[in-house]
Protein backbone atom coordinates (compact mmCIF):
# COMPACT_ATOMS: atom_id res chain seq x y z
CA UNK A 1 0.00 0.00 0.00
CA UNK A 2 1.29 3.45 -0.87
CA UNK A 3 1.54 6.18 1.74
CA UNK A 4 -1.87 7.61 2.61
CA UNK A 5 -1.90 10.38 5.20
CA UNK A 6 -4.40 9.57 7.93
CA UNK A 7 -4.49 5.90 6.94
CA UNK A 8 -0.92 4.68 7.33
CA UNK A 9 1.10 7.85 7.94
CA UNK A 10 0.92 11.01 10.00
CA UNK A 11 2.83 12.99 7.36
CA UNK A 12 3.30 13.13 3.60
CA UNK A 13 6.63 13.05 1.83
CA UNK A 14 6.00 16.65 0.76
CA UNK A 15 5.46 17.76 4.38
CA UNK A 16 8.63 15.98 5.44
CA UNK A 17 10.62 17.51 2.57
CA UNK A 18 9.43 20.96 3.65
CA UNK A 19 10.34 20.22 7.29
CA UNK A 20 13.86 19.14 6.32
CA UNK A 21 14.46 22.30 4.25
CA UNK A 22 15.19 24.13 7.52
CA UNK A 23 17.03 21.37 9.40
CA UNK A 24 20.74 20.55 9.48
CA UNK A 25 22.19 17.06 9.02
CA UNK A 26 19.59 15.71 6.61
CA UNK A 27 21.71 13.84 4.07
CA UNK A 28 19.96 10.52 4.71
CA UNK A 29 16.65 12.17 3.85
CA UNK A 30 17.74 14.21 0.84
CA UNK A 31 19.62 11.23 -0.66
CA UNK A 32 16.63 8.90 -0.32
CA UNK A 33 14.19 8.52 -3.19
CA UNK A 34 10.45 9.19 -2.85
CA UNK A 35 9.65 5.50 -2.30
CA UNK A 36 12.20 5.16 0.50
CA UNK A 37 10.91 8.34 2.15
CA UNK A 38 7.31 7.08 1.99
CA UNK A 39 8.36 3.70 3.42
CA UNK A 40 10.23 5.44 6.24
CA UNK A 41 7.18 7.57 7.10
CA UNK A 42 4.84 4.57 7.06
CA UNK A 43 7.25 2.54 9.22
CA UNK A 44 7.72 5.45 11.64
CA UNK A 45 3.95 5.87 11.93
CA UNK A 46 3.52 2.16 12.68
CA UNK A 47 6.17 2.43 15.41
CA UNK A 48 4.49 5.51 16.87
CA UNK A 49 1.11 3.76 16.90
CA UNK A 50 2.56 0.99 19.08
CA UNK A 51 3.13 3.47 21.93
CA UNK A 52 0.64 4.21 24.71
CA UNK A 53 -1.01 7.62 24.25
CA UNK A 54 -3.13 9.77 26.53
CA UNK A 55 -6.83 9.98 25.78
CA UNK A 56 -8.81 7.76 23.47
CA UNK A 57 -9.12 7.41 19.71
CA UNK A 58 -11.97 9.41 18.23
CA UNK A 59 -13.39 6.31 16.52
CA UNK A 60 -12.88 2.59 16.96
CA UNK A 61 -12.70 2.30 13.17
CA UNK A 62 -9.90 4.80 12.55
CA UNK A 63 -6.69 3.34 11.14
CA UNK A 64 -4.26 5.28 13.36
CA UNK A 65 -4.05 6.21 17.05
CA UNK A 66 -4.63 9.89 16.23
CA UNK A 67 -6.79 11.92 16.21
CA UNK A 68 -7.72 11.40 19.87
CA UNK A 69 -9.67 13.12 22.57
CA UNK A 70 -8.10 13.87 25.91
CA UNK A 71 -5.86 16.35 27.70
CA UNK A 72 -2.09 16.55 28.11
CA UNK A 73 0.31 18.96 29.79
CA UNK A 74 2.57 20.81 27.36
CA UNK A 75 5.83 21.61 29.18
CA UNK A 76 6.86 24.20 26.58
CA UNK A 77 3.69 26.21 27.08
CA UNK A 78 3.23 25.29 30.74
CA UNK A 79 -0.48 24.58 30.29
CA UNK A 80 -2.86 21.72 29.70
CA UNK A 81 -3.86 21.23 26.07
CA UNK A 82 -7.05 19.58 24.91
CA UNK A 83 -6.49 17.23 21.98
CA UNK A 84 -8.47 18.02 18.85
CA UNK A 85 -10.85 15.33 17.69
CA UNK A 86 -10.16 16.28 14.07
CA UNK A 87 -6.41 16.91 13.81
CA UNK A 88 -3.13 15.24 14.71
CA UNK A 89 -0.92 17.22 17.14
CA UNK A 90 2.12 18.84 15.56
CA UNK A 91 4.30 16.96 18.09
CA UNK A 92 3.13 13.66 16.56
CA UNK A 93 3.63 14.78 12.97
CA UNK A 94 7.11 16.18 13.71
CA UNK A 95 8.01 13.12 15.78
CA UNK A 96 6.98 10.85 12.91
CA UNK A 97 9.10 12.82 10.45
CA UNK A 98 12.12 12.75 12.77
CA UNK A 99 11.68 9.03 13.42
CA UNK A 100 11.45 8.38 9.67
CA UNK A 101 14.77 10.19 9.24
CA UNK A 102 16.30 8.15 12.08
CA UNK A 103 15.19 4.94 10.36
CA UNK A 104 16.70 6.02 7.05
CA UNK A 105 19.92 7.07 8.75
CA UNK A 106 20.32 3.77 10.66
CA UNK A 107 19.96 0.92 8.21
CA UNK A 108 19.28 -2.37 9.98
CA UNK A 109 17.85 -0.67 13.07
CA UNK A 110 14.65 -2.71 12.91
CA UNK A 111 16.53 -6.01 12.64
CA UNK A 112 16.88 -6.07 16.44
CA UNK A 113 20.00 -8.18 16.57
CA UNK A 114 20.56 -7.02 20.13
CA UNK A 115 23.67 -5.74 21.76
CA UNK A 116 27.13 -7.22 22.21
CA UNK A 117 28.62 -7.53 25.65
CA UNK A 118 32.27 -7.80 24.49
CA UNK A 119 33.91 -7.59 21.09
CA UNK A 120 37.61 -8.24 20.54
CA UNK A 121 39.44 -7.71 17.29
CA UNK A 122 43.17 -8.25 17.65
CA UNK A 123 44.34 -6.11 20.54
CA UNK A 124 41.22 -3.92 20.53
CA UNK A 125 38.40 -4.80 22.94
CA UNK A 126 35.04 -3.07 23.11
CA UNK A 127 32.69 -3.70 26.02
CA UNK A 128 28.94 -3.20 26.28
CA UNK A 129 28.41 -2.41 22.59
CA UNK A 130 24.78 -1.29 22.35
CA UNK A 131 22.81 -0.74 19.17
CA UNK A 132 21.19 2.61 18.39
CA UNK A 133 17.87 3.43 20.06
CA UNK A 134 14.82 2.59 18.00
CA UNK A 135 13.27 5.89 19.08
CA UNK A 136 15.92 8.60 19.42
CA UNK A 137 15.99 11.14 22.25
CA UNK A 138 14.81 14.07 20.13
CA UNK A 139 11.68 12.14 19.16
CA UNK A 140 11.07 10.95 22.74
CA UNK A 141 11.26 14.54 23.95
CA UNK A 142 8.73 15.68 21.34
CA UNK A 143 6.15 12.99 22.03
CA UNK A 144 6.67 12.50 25.80
CA UNK A 145 3.86 14.88 26.90
CA UNK A 146 1.36 12.90 24.82
CA UNK A 147 2.35 9.51 26.19
CA UNK A 148 0.66 7.77 29.09
CA UNK A 149 2.80 8.38 32.18
CA UNK A 150 5.08 10.55 29.97
CA UNK A 151 6.43 7.41 28.34
CA UNK A 152 7.84 5.92 31.56
CA UNK A 153 7.66 2.15 31.88
CA UNK A 154 6.88 2.21 35.56
CA UNK A 155 4.70 4.05 38.01
CA UNK A 156 6.08 5.85 41.01
CA UNK A 157 3.94 7.13 43.82
CA UNK A 158 5.09 9.21 46.78
CA UNK A 159 3.22 8.38 49.96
Amino acid sequence: MALAKGTNSYATVSEADTYFEDRLDVAAWTEANATQKAQALVTATAAMDNLDWVGVAVSDSQALAFPRTGIYFDPKLGIEIELSSTTVPKRITTGTIELAYHLLNNDGLLDDTGSVENLTIGSITLSNVISANKVPGNVKKLIMPLQVNSGARFWWRAN
